[in-house]
């Protein structure tokens, strides 16, 4: 009987891992976590977007909703529970530095030069004085705590395209046909990632275990927020497509 619950318990921890590095590996910058803010509508979306992939996105959204709960917010739990508070803002800001090549470009892009030269200011004071970002001595400076994090679907948003019908995605969650190959195409322009080439003669191991930190990072954020949204819903689906569409429109028009 011990040996069938030390495997049933190996199991779980290892589709728990599986999922949460699958998740790391085609997630963009934070932006896998979308961010809720209470001012927001839930029961309105800010888009004119009619979501005519609805019957095939609320499928989705229930499988989303029960990877969350039932895998990666017990396994992020435990991972708050079990490290420093001093560890975990270490990681966060050691994986917020690596999207540096991401933020930067996109501010370029946008013809938001000062931006990219704060964004380039930002990066080399916290990866030299801050030791590979994981501390953060740009704080210090009010200017470089006041720009707004670009991405390339911001990119598109200004360059006119549209956004297109919202897309519930398998683990990733809310994104928009325009903002979906935003995110895979960022992966690749962010050569310091540590899924890029630049990583390869790190051990896979290792690499594994950083992308785990990364996305129970993003998690630790992400889901008390996911939650909070969620008990106050009186359709989960339509306030969290509400709360994605708007939080997109805000971080465009920033």
């Amino acid at each position: 009987m011990k040996t069938l619950v030390k495997h049933s318990l190996y199991n779980k921890v290892l589709l728990s891992l599986s999922l949460l590095f699958c998740t790391t590996v085609f997630a963009d910058d934070i932006n896998l976590a979308y961010e809720f803010s209470e001012e927001m509508d839930w029961t309105e979306s800010s888009s004119l977007n009619s979501d005519i992939l609805e019957p095939i996105n609320r499928p989705v959204h229930h499988f989303n909703d029960f990877v969350y709960q039932h895998v990666l917010d017990p396994v992020t739990k435990f991972y708050v529970d079990r490290t420093p508070n001093l560890v975990r803002i270490s990681f966060k800001n050691f994986f917020s530095n690596l999207k540096y090549p991401i933020r930067f470009v996109s501010n370029v892009l946008q013809f938001k030069i000062k931006e990219a030269y704060y964004e380039s200011l930002k990066f080399g004071i916290n990866s030299t004085i801050g030791i590979f970002g994981i501390n953060t001595p740009s704080e210090k400076y009010s200017v470089l705590n006041e720009i707004p994090d670009e991405d390339l679907g911001q990119v598109l948003a200004v360059w006119g395209i549209p956004e297109g019908p919202y897309i519930m995605v398998p683990i990733l969650g809310p994104s928009t046909l325009r903002d979906l190959p935003a995110r895979f195409v960022g992966r690749k322009i962010n050569n310091i990632d540590i899924n890029s080439d630049n990583w390869d003669t790190v051990d896979s191991k290792w690499i594994a275990l950083l992308n785990t930190a990364e996305i129970l990072s993003i998690n630790e954020e992400m889901l008390p927020r996911y939650e909070s949204v969620k008990k106050t819903s009186i359709d989960f689906y339509t306030s969290l497509r509400s709360a994605y569409l708007q939080q997109r429109d805000q971080a465009i028009s920033e």
